[in-house]
């Protein structure tokens, strides 16, 4: 007689401690150089969130390096037979 087959086991996962929220730090208690205005926001955050769609990028570059590395291997692979036969 077959054995009944098992359900999934689960097992109970208490949840994430968060972090207690502390007050948050005053305007004042930060120096001037390090404010953020809005003329000059981090560069950073702005590379990573801008729209990828702005810069258009040729279809047949990838392709068309792919063919100058086969031709650069088999061109030297030809270059290594000629010069040690």
């Amino acid at each position: 007689m077959p054995e009944t087959k098992k359900g999934v086991a689960r097992i109970p996962v208490p949840p994430p401690k968060r972090p207690v929220a502390s007050d948050p730090i005053s305007k004042e208690a930060v120096g001037a150089e390090e404010r953020l205005t809005p003329a000059a926001p981090s560069g950073g955050a702005q590379m990573l969130m801008s729209d990828r769609s702005a810069a258009k990028r040729d279809p047949l570059t990838v392709p068309l390096i792919g063919l100058l590395l086969a031709f650069s291997v088999i061109s030297l692979i030809l270059q290594l037979l000629i010069a040690f036969s």
